[in-house]
């Protein structure tokens, strides 16, 4: 049993008694470590400050008036950045642990409250009509230096985020909060291409050694925007969709390289998904177009194919490592 080891331990003189008893109190569980539910009770408090706020404006914008939301907003948002560059610390490549347990918190709703502000002041005011890219493109820039000053992993995927939207108003003649903002059928290709980029920033900032924890999130973006983006080409694009299909097996490729360079399963999940979405449907538009047993042995070996794949590689990379 687990708690008898550090009781061995003790006894062929590998540790000391007092780290016998620091040991001893975390294997008997004198000690219980609520380290993630704190942190997902302190990201559930943004979450739910930033709603609040937002229906407090909403309910009350006649009492408050729309110039003194804006300020109490800016004023909490300013505050949130002091906070933080006033607590953090010199920049490095690595990961920097923060400098209290609030850190990471703090920052969070800064950039949170500096979204609701931009969204405030188009909503009401319509301000980012005519400048609209250009205003989600800084955005992007801002969240960018933010994740890498202060290493923060969240404010990343705001950054990523932000900046796929800057490509997508770009390429559509939409405004951004119609209902027919994704209308153009260019968006797919947009996205495949800015994958691609991404994944390559990815890697080459892997190799640079330029914040490696950050790679996982790159690619974890650019693996599920590239393979949706491919299935959806693969249907809207019917006369090409043979192009989408070997785009769908290249990026099952890529995906099994980045799986072993951030050891994560997850890649190989999304490649097995759009793998089989994409041979299904190169079989229903060539072999099996007017068979129905081929379909019926089809099925039978590719839901056996995918037991046999969760079963083989869910804890592959424990295993190597």
């Amino acid at each position: 049993m687990t708690h008898k080891i550090p009781r061995d331990l003790l006894e062929k003189n590998l540790i000391t008694p007092d780290q016998f008893e620091k040991i001893n109190a975390i294997t008997s569980a004198k000690i219980v470590s609520v380290f993630y539910e704190l942190r997902t009770l302190l990201y559930l408090g943004v979450m739910l400050l930033c709603t609040g706020a937002g229906i407090l404006i909403y309910k009350n914008i006649g009492d408050l008036g729309h110039i003194i939301a804006i300020v109490v907003l800016c004023i909490l948002c300013a505050v949130c950045f002091w906070y933080v560059n006033k607590k953090a610390t010199d920049y490095s490549h690595e990961i920097v642990k923060p400098t209290t347990p609030y850190f990471d918190y703090v920052l969070l709703l800064g950039a949170l409250l500096f979204v609701s502000i931009l969204g405030y002041l188009q909503f009401q005011y319509a301000i980012l009509d005519e400048t609209l890219g250009s205003a989600t493109l800084v955005t992007a820039l801002i969240f960018f230096y933010l994740a890498y000053r202060y290493d923060h992993v969240g404010i990343l995927s705001l950054a990523i985020t932000a900046f796929a939207s800057f490509w997508g108003i770009r390429v559509s003649p939409q405004k951004w909060y119609s209902s027919d903002f994704f209308s153009s059928s260019n968006l797919h290709v947009v996205a495949i291409v800015f994958s691609v980029c991404l994944a390559a920033a990815a890697v080459g900032l892997a190799r640079m050694k330029i914040k490696i924890h950050f790679t996982f999130t790159y690619l974890n973006f650019s693996l599920l925007m590239f393979f949706v983006a491919a299935v959806a080409g693969l249907f809207i694009g019917s006369e090409a969709f043979f192009i989408y299909v070997m785009l769908i097996y290249a990026g099952c490729a890529f995906a099994y390289y980045a799986a072993r360079l951030s050891k994560s399963f997850l890649f190989l999940l999304y490649a097995f998904v759009a793998a089989y979405i994409g041979t299904t449907y190169l079989l229903a538009d060539t072999l099996f177009v007017q068979a129905g047993t081929p379909w019926f042995y089809y099925s039978i070996i590719s839901c056996g194919g995918f037991v046999y794949f969760i079963v083989k590689f869910k804890n592959h990379f424990k295993h190597e490592s």
